[in-house]
């Protein structure tokens, strides 16, 4: 009988354990962009399931937006819809902008981008946010070398 018990909970245990490591993770950001004193509009701003690589992996985006004329984002994204070895989050949100670059080089060499990784406190298992990010304000004038 003791082992048909210690059977059947290592079963359950053996269903469930996977259930909880493995699932719908979500993410909320918000935060205002500046170029200087002027509210950045027109700035592309993607949040990502995880860092990437020198080229951006367009599967991974949860979420993306543009910029408006007072320079503020919100975005919100879950794993939902992605394979299950795939569900767990390490956010990064990206920034394409032009803040302070010459048109021209703009053109020639594309958008300056700068990422940003999201607390993992801010993670939270389901398809919804509970807590939202506050990124502040960032002004994009800021070089790094």
């Amino acid at each position: 009988m003791r082992c048909l018990l210690v059977a059947l909970l290592l079963a359950f245990v053996g269903t469930v354990t996977p259930s909880l490591a493995v699932g719908k993770h979500a993410v909320a950001v918000r935060g205002q962009l500046m170029c200087g004193n002027i509210p950045a509009d027109n700035v592309k701003v993607r949040l990502f399931r995880v860092k990437q690589p020198k080229k951006d992996d367009l599967n991974q985006i949860l979420a993306e937006t543009t910029t408006g004329k007072p320079g503020v984002f919100l975005l919100e994204g879950n794993t939902n819809g992605f394979p299950l070895n795939e569900t767990t989050m390490e956010p990064v949100i990206s920034f394409y902008h032009s803040c302070d670059e010459d048109p021209a080089k703009v053109a020639k060499n594309g958008y300056r981008k700068f990422n940003y990784n999201i607390p993992a406190q801010y993670v939270a298992a389901g398809a919804k946010a509970r807590r939202t990010y506050d990124f502040g304000t960032l002004n994009l004038q800021v070089r790094s070398r």
